[in-house]
C-alpha cells in the first residue's frame, strides 16, 4: 500500500484530502484511514491502484479562527441561520439553543461512528446537558445504515419511551445520512417537532443539513420516502473535519462542484485553481459558504421543489441509481460524481452542454479523488432504477443539464427514449 504522511502542529495543519487519480471501479479502491500519530501525527491514505496522491491541506495560524460567517435562510416563519466556521463548544451550544428557543426536552442523535472517532462529541453533549432541559443521547447506526424506515421507527419508539412531547426537540450530530434521519424523524414524531443540526462532514455542511429536505431509502430507491421539514438552526463547526477520512472529504467536494456548475461559475473556477493545493481555513470556509449560498438562494426561491429547486439534483438522477445499485458501498458524493459525468455527457449528446465543460469537470473530479469512469455501471439494473427517480413526472424523468458553469436547465426525457439516450451518451 502506498502511503503519504504529513506532520501537523495545530489542529488545522493536517491533510484533509488525498486527491486520487481516475479509478475504474470500487473494487480498485481502498478507504483512507488514520493511524496513531506518534510524536507529531500522521495521516495515511491508501492509494487507488492507478493512483498518485494529490493532497489538499489546511494551513495553520491565527487566521484559522477568524473565519466565521452566518447565512440566513429566509423562509418567513421557518427562517433560520446557518453558521459556518471553527467554533468552541460553548459557541456551538449557544447557537443551537438560540435557534431552538423554549423546549421541554432535547434528544441528541449522534452518528455512532462519529461518537467513536471524534473527541468533540462527548464535551458537546455534556454542554448541551448543562444548557438545555432533559438532554439524553441516542446513537444512530453509522452512515447510510440509519436511512431506512426500520431505523426511523426505532428512533421514534425511543423518543416515546423517554417521554418526549410536542415541545421537545432533536439535535443531530453527524453527516448527511444522520441529518436526513433526524429531520425525517422530527417531521413525523407527534406530527412534527423542532430540530437543529450540527453537520460534521463536508457533504452535510454544504448540502444535507440545509434546505429542509429529509428522507430515507426503501428497496425501490434512494430518498423515496421523506418530508420537507426545516431545521431551527445549522451550526457547521469546521473543526469536526479533523477526524473526517479523506474519502469522505472528497465525497463532500462533489456537492461543492455541483453547486459551482449549476449556479456559481466563480466557485467552479476556484475549485479548479485550488484542487491539489494547501488551503488556509478562510479559503475552505469561503468555498463552503459559496456552496451553501447557492443552496440557500435556490431553496428561498422554491422551498418545495415545484420548479427551480430541481436543479440541486444535478448528477443525482444517474447518481442515485448507481449508489443504490452499489449496495451503498459507494459514498453519496462518489455516486454524484459519476452522475454529473453522465449528465454532462447526456448534455453534450443533446447539444446543450459545451463539450469542453465535460473535459474540465472530469479532470477536476479526478483531481479531487472522485470516480469518473462510468463503464462498470452501464448495466440494466442501474438504468432501470432511473425510472423510479423521485424527479419523474408522468412518463418522463427531468434531467438537470448544464450548458456552461453557473447555468442549469431541466430536460424531461420520456421513459421510452431514456435508456437509449443514456447508453448513447455513456
Amino acid at each position: 500500500m502506498d502511503k503519504v504522511s504529513t506532520s501537523f502542529g495545530s489542529p488545522f495543519r493536517r491533510v484533509l484530502l488525498a486527491g486520487l487519480l481516475l479509478h475504474r471501479s470500487l473494487e480498485d479502491s481502498h478507504i483512507s484511514r488514520f493511524v496513531p500519530p506518534g510524536s507529531q501525527g500522521a495521516f495515511v491514505v491508501s492509494g487507488f491502484r492507478h493512483g498518485q496522491t494529490v493532497p489538499l491541506r489546511l494551513s495553520s495560524g491565527s487566521a484559522s479562527r477568524r473565519f466565521v460567517t452566518t447565512i440566513s435562510v429566509p423562509l418567513g416563519s421557518r427562517s433560520y441561520d446557518v453558521c459556518i466556521g471553527p467554533s468552541g463548544v460553548d459557541e456551538t451550544v449557544d447557537r443551537i439553543a438560540q435557534g431552538l428557543g423554549e423546549t421541554t426536552g432535547v434528544a441528541v442523535l449522534v452518528d455512532s461512528r462519529l461518537g467513536q472517532v471524534s473527541p468533540r462529541v462527548r464535551p458537546l453533549v455534556a454542554a448541551l446537558r448543562a444548557r438545555l432541559p432533559r438532554v439524553q443521547r441516542w446513537d444512530l447506526p453509522a452512515g447510510e445504515t440509519c436511512k431506512n424506515l426500520a431505523a426511523i421507527e426505532r428512533t421514534c419508539d425511543w423518543l416515546a419511551e423517554h417521554g418526549y412531547d410536542r415541545g421537545a426537540a432533536l439535535v443531530v450530530l453527524g453527516g448527511g445520512a444522520a441529518s436526513d434521519h433526524a429531520g425525517f424523524a422530527a417531521s413525523i414524531y407527534l406530527r412534527g417537532i423542532a430540530y437543529a443540526t450540527c453537520p460534521t462532514t463536508l457533504l452535510a455542511m454544504v448540502d444535507a443539513s440545509v434546505g429542509g429536505k429529509t428522507g430515507v431509502d426503501i428497496t425501490s430507491g434512494k430518498n423515496l420516502v421523506g418530508a420537507f421539514h426545516q431545521p431551527r438552526a445549522v451550526v457547521a463547526d469546521l473543526e469536526f473535519l479533523q477526524t473526517l477520512p479523506a474519502r469522505e472529504v472528497a465525497a463532500g467536494l462533489a456537492e461543492v462542484v455541483k453547486a459551482g456548475l449549476i449556479a456559481d461559475a466563480s466557485l467552479f473556477d476556484r475549485l479548479e485553481r485550488h484542487a491539489g493545493s494547501t488551503l488556509p481555513t478562510e479559503v475552505l470556509g469561503q468555498i463552503i459558504e459559496a456552496a451553501v449560498r447557492v443552496k440557500v438562494d435556490v431553496v428561498a426561491d422554491d422551498e418545495r421543489e415545484s420548479g427551480r429547486r430541481a436543479i440541486l439534483n444535478f448528477g443525482h438522477t444517474v447518481g442515485h441509481a448507481i449508489e443504490a445499485a452499489s449496495g451503498f458501498t459507494l459514498l453519496h458524493g462518489e455516486a454524484v460524481s459519476l452522475g454529473m459525468v453522465a449528465a454532462l455527457r447526456l448534455g453534450v449528446l443533446r447539444g446543450v452542454t459545451d463539450p469542453a465543460l465535460l473535459g474540465r469537470t472530469t479532470r477536476l473530479l479526478a483531481r479531487l479523488g472522485l470516480p469518473v469512469d462510468l463503464d462498470p455501471w452501464l448495466r440494466d439494473d442501474v438504468l432501470d432504477r432511473i425510472e423510479v427517480d423521485k424527479k419523474r413526472v408522468s412518463q418522463a424523468v427531468r434531467f438537470v443539464l448544464v450548458p456552461h458553469p453557473g447555468q442549469a436547465v431541466l430536460a424531461p426525457i420520456e421513459f421510452g427514449d431514456l435508456k437509449e439516450q443514456i447508453r448513447r451518451a455513456l
